[in-house]
């Protein structure tokens, strides 16, 4: 299929100055006069000053708009055209030019020859003649009207493709967009090369204004029109918007470079860096917006923006590239993900109808009212990777650590839009301290029911008594559409009980123990031998649950509903002075998790555990990973949920010699994770055995429980997985199973602690893509141990 060429048919029409106002003069079609007139009639009888295109007879055309010389110069007055009807011999009523407008600021349109300022093309449909005037004075040099024809317009199989497009996408997927090739751009038109940003930060929506007056089997060739004008008449490299949409809900690819990708627009000046441009092709000053054209819009972007982790109902501060009327060069502007023209350039674009709906669009956009994913905390229904770096430096304390959280996407988790927490950043409580160690355990839930997910952080080693060492604290980021904010004030033990090396929050999770549909704190104080829960909402502490008499070591918590009954139970498991390992059961209630009717159970513990349903009966089930077991290969061992809680008493054992754990140096079992990586309603195991180089392994669940059959083993350099396996990396030394994409199932993600020399990094696997985060990404410095601690 050959694209339709369209044609400047005249770009010689060149405004004179205004002759003297005459009273009887009048323009062809006023009063029934003849087809084409007289060119020396101008047709002005009320109007001083401005430039005049008396009317003209043309070629066959169906889209006008004036320009001018000087990129940088405004127009200073009023525009208007009118047009001959190309079948009727009609003239039209004089229609005013948008003449809002601006070149790029940067960029391969930027100062290029032939660079020209203009006013909005408008559409007219098929027409032979025209007559332009402008009024005002101290005009531009060398104004001209410029008449675009599409030559036909599309072709049948561009109609039917643009309209049968779909008008239904997830948010995580990529929704119908009608091609370049499909709507018949004109590639021989664009000179140069796609200029690329970084990423997409926030979408600009425009209306193109002039008229409504079109059909949307007409749409394509009005796109066609716009880049032929945009190119030579503006001077541009390429059609200006990055996407339209036409008034049936179609969408449009706009300019060249890659629908997915950050291509630099022409759509905003000031701001067209990190940004994408959408305009909806008529005027919303006098029409209103249709549902289809709403809906396109807020798929379009929910979708741009989720390639980079970005909630497009949230807001960003950005910086103004250009003085443009509005704003001057380097202010800093803050501004909504889904913005309208008007925000950021001194124009009633897009439309005072258009833009009252911005705000619904932002709320379609993000899928409001949405279950939240666990681990998503800007509502983008994509879990978030979240890395702890307790051993890190901050603001010059060694070991205060540190949080990076890198918001997930559909293909891989975006570190370019990563964010790292410290006892430094605002709003959160405290401040550094050598070996705090911020960032040793953290869990997300949501604590206050407002559908983000917010994740809770200790620091183990902070000082809260003057002159003690070690109390611990908790700090609380809450979740929310631009990501996390710190929330004033440290959860600490109560001041009663409060002693030196307590390590409250050393580990720590989450679970709604009362059923009041807001998560609770579970916290655990190693050295005093106990854990407290905490009231999401109110952070009133319940009675402390003992674990031992004296301190523990290497305590591990997990939280899930065994019994069925609505409240969360909890699963703590840790080693005692003497080197047993019991696990300790606590249930849920009304009155939140009851400590007076906790069990013990010697020695059914280990140093990991999770907790999903792995047959698919309804009730969660217990993993417990014990890496010194079996000669130090490693085991897991599985506890079946019942009406009666865990039921201990029917243990399954999956050593790691059946798993070949053993092969890099076994500790299978020294971290685990649960969800269901395949959507066949069975939670899987992944489990990391990071002795030597390291590796993990993913166990799937069936109505028999966890199976060996069908296990997948992950180590570096394979199966997607990044890097390459070497003695000492630790791949495994933490991991986590959860939705990064949102594709509704679990992706891996694996810490190797001892990658290159002890800095440390994080693999994650989405979709067969791999990717790595080491301290560049997550700017943690150097000899961090990142991939110690992941998030779930």
């Amino acid at each position: 299929m050959n694209p339709t060429r369209s044609t400047l048919a005249a770009t010689a029409l060149l405004l004179a100055a205004l002759p003297a106002p005459t009273a009887a003069a009048t323009a062809p079609g006023d009063s029934g006069g003849p087809r084409g007139g007289s060119l020396t009639t101008h047709g002005v009888t009320d109007v001083r000053g401005g430039k005049v295109l008396t009317p003209r007879d043309t070629g066959r055309f169906s889209l006008l708009g004036i320009t001018w010389d000087d990129p940088r110069a405004r127009l200073g007055g009023e525009a208007e055209v009118r047009v001959r009807d190309a079948e009727t011999g009609a003239w039209s009523p004089w229609r005013a030019l948008d003449t809002d407008v601006r070149t790029p600021e940067a960029g391969p349109d930027h100062e290029g020859p032939g660079l020209r300022a203009g006013t909005q093309p408008l559409w007219v449909g098929p027409s032979d003649g025209v007559q332009a005037r402008i009024t005002g004075s101290g005009l531009p040099r060398g104004l001209r009207v410029d008449l675009v024809d599409p030559a036909g317009g599309p072709s049948p199989a561009r109609a039917e493709a643009a309209s049968t497009a779909s008008a239904t996408a997830t948010a995580a997927d990529t929704p119908v967009i009608t091609s370049r090739a499909q709507w018949g751009a004109d590639e021989s038109l664009v000179a140069d090369p796609p200029t690329y940003t970084t990423d997409t930060k926030a979408v600009f929506v425009h209306h193109t204004a002039g008229t409504n007056d079109y059909t949307c089997a007409e749409s394509a060739s009005v796109i066609q029109g716009i880049l032929t004008y945009h190119v030579k008449s503006n001077g541009w490299n390429d059609i200006g918007y990055n996407f339209f949409v036409d008034k049936c809900g179609t969408l449009f690819e706009g300019r060249a470079g890659g629908i997915d990708r950050p291509v630099y627009g022409a759509h905003t000046y000031g701001f067209n860096t990190d940004t994408s441009g959408v305009a909806v092709i008529g005027d919303f000053n006098t029409a209103s917006t249709t549902p289809a054209v709403r809906d396109a819009i807020a798929r379009l972007a929910s979708w741009k923006l989720g390639l980079y982790g970005v909630n497009p109902s949230g807001s960003l501060v950005m910086t103004a590239g250009a003085d443009n009327g509005k704003y001057t060069q380097g202010q800093l502007v803050t501004m909504n993900r889904i913005s309208g023209h008007r925000d950021g350039f001194p124009t009633e674009c897009p439309g005072t109808n258009l833009y009252s709906d911005l705000a619904a669009i932002r709320t379609a956009a993000a899928g409001s009212g949405a279950p939240s994913t666990h681990g998503d905390t800007n509502g983008d229904s994509r879990a978030d990777l979240s890395v702890g770096v307790p051993r890190a430096t901050a603001n010059g304390r060694v070991g205060a650590g540190q949080m990076s959280v890198v918001p997930g996407t559909p293909t891989t988790p975006y570190a370019a839009n990563r964010s790292v927490v410290t006892q430094e950043s605002e709003g959160v409580p405290g401040g550094s301290e050598d070996g705090d160690g911020f960032g040793t355990a953290s869990a997300f839930g949501d604590l206050d029911r407002d559908g983000y997910q917010d994740l809770v952080v200790s620091s183990p080693g902070e000082e809260v008594t003057a002159g003690a060492s070690d109390e611990g604290g908790l700090s609380v980021l809450r979740g929310g559409p631009d990501g996390l904010t710190g929330q004033a004030g440290m959860i600490n033990e109560p001041v009663g009980a409060r002693t030196g090396d307590a390590r409250f929050g050393a580990a720590l999770a989450t679970g709604d123990f009362d059923g009041d549909g807001g998560d609770d704190v579970l916290a655990v104080s190693p050295g005093a031998g106990r854990a407290w829960t905490v009231d999401g909402a109110d952070r009133v502490f319940s009675a402390p649950l003992p674990l031992a008499a004296g301190p523990v070591q290497d305590a591990a918590v997990t939280t899930a509903d065994f019994d069925r009954d609505g409240f969360d139970d909890a699963a703590l498991t840790f080693r005692t002075a003497d080197g047993s390992w019991p696990l300790v059961l606590a249930r849920g209630s009304a009155g939140g998790l009851r400590a007076d009717t906790a069990t013990v159970v010697d020695g059914a513990g280990g140093s990991s555990v999770a907790a999903g349903d792995l047959n698919g009966d309804g009730y969660a089930d217990l993993a417990v990973g014990r890496p010194s077991a079996d000669s130090g290969s490693g085991e897991i061992v599985t506890y079946p949920g019942s009406s009666d809680g865990l039921r201990t008493s029917d243990a399954a054992v999956i050593g790691g010699t059946g798993l070949d754990a053993a092969a890099t140096g076994g500790e299978a079992g020294a971290s685990l994770s649960v969800g269901d990586t395949d959507g066949d309603a069975y939670a899987d195991v992944l489990i990391g055995a990071p002795g030597g180089a390291g590796r993990a392994h993913l166990l799937h669940g069936s109505a028999d429980g966890l199976a060996t059959t069908g296990a997948v083993t992950f180590v570096q350099g394979s199966g997607g997985v990044p890097g390459a396996a070497e003695t000492g990396d630790r791949f495994g030394s933490a991991v986590v199973l959860t939705d990064l994409n949102g594709d509704g199932t679990a992706d891996p993600a694996f810490g190797a602690e001892g990658e290159n020399s002890g800095d440390g990094t994080v693999m994650t696997v989405t979709g067969g893509l791999g990717a790595s985060y080491g301290p560049t990404a997550l700017v943690a410095g150097t000899g961090r141990s990142i991939g110690a601690a992941l998030t779930r």
